[in-house]
């Protein structure tokens, strides 16, 4: 039988001038009331922070969350070159030693492993 509980989570605002950001867990409470405490003033030019119900699932002695509860940052056109150019290193790094390059020759070569 898997064990449940329901907490209770405050979230703020990641733009709280305007409000066009993402919503942030500040805190994740067991009662609504602590939640609707800590919410308190830290919302959107300065209204309450919404504080809403989320179910929770014991594993093996650990409490988890649902994951479809997390909010994923899609990268931006920089963050897309960014990676780009680190799976370009990694792919060359890897060619490098399949060729039979140690990590002493790449620190020769002034490449960290």
């Amino acid at each position: 039988m898997t064990e449940k509980k329901t907490v209770w989570v405050a979230y703020t605002n990641t733009d709280c001038t305007e409000g066009r950001g993402r919503d942030m867990p500040i805190a994740v409470c067991a009662a609504e009331a602590t939640a609707l405490r800590l919410a308190r003033k830290k919302y959107v030019q300065g209204s309450d922070g919404p504080v809403r119900a989320m179910e929770l699932v014991k594993i093996d002695g650990n409490w988890y969350a649902p994951s479809a509860a997390l909010t994923v940052v899609e990268p931006t056109r920089e963050d897309i070159a960014s990676q780009a150019a680190i799976d370009a290193k990694r792919e060359a790094l890897a060619k490098a030693k399949a060729a039979g390059l140690t990590d002493a020759d790449l620190l020769a070569l002034g490449l960290r492993a």
